[in-house]
């Protein structure tokens, strides 16, 4: 995108607040915000709110890197983890309170959200789960090692597959929030 997608506007407000205030409104916590090289003017964005940062200085480095980074952080009795993308920022608090209502039925599962029959994000995944995350492995590798541990979700929010990967599905989604 040429910039910080966490920073861009939405509506009123930069992306990464839609993210935020979305999670603050579940019983997900604590909230560990992970961020790149150059993060600086994120994490001062988002100061008001209730969340630990965490760093991932590797500039080339992946998801999975963040999730590492972020499970660092995360005390020793969480039990599951909600990665949450920035780029995903229309998710409702609604479909992040089911995945972690179906999380605590199924504890042992990799929680994904549907929509009309297509995947999305966030996901939802086990504590143990994500203690499988070698430095070699990816989380899509944890996702398919074991499909029987993968419990897909319907819910009715197609925030889950709105993505803003490029200038015009940015534009886009600008378009869907005014």
């Amino acid at each position: 995108m040429g910039t910080s997608k966490q920073l861009l506007p939405l509506a009123d407000k930069p992306v990464i607040h839609h993210c935020l205030q979305a999670l603050l409104a579940t019983q997900a916590s604590p909230l560990v915000v992970v961020l790149g090289p150059g993060g600086e003017a994120v994490q001062e964005a988002i100061a008001p709110f209730p969340v630990t940062i965490a760093w991932n200085r590797d500039p080339e480095g992946d998801m999975a890197g963040s999730v590492r980074a972020g499970l660092a952080l995360l005390p020793p009795d969480c039990i599951g983890v909600l990665v949450h993308l920035v780029d995903h920022p229309l998710v409702t608090a609604a479909t992040m309170q089911t995945l972690c209502a179906a999380h605590l039925a199924t504890p042992q599962s990799i929680i994904i959200p549907t929509c009309n029959g297509r995947q999305g994000h966030p996901t939802l995944f086990s504590r143990e789960v994500l203690d499988e995350l070698t430095s070699s492995a990816i989380l899509r590798d944890i996702v398919r090692k074991d499909p029987a541990r993968v419990l897909r979700i319907p819910v009715e929010d197609e925030g889950i597959f709105l993505d803003m990967d490029t200038p015009a599905e940015y534009d886009a989604m600008r378009q869907r929030v005014s």
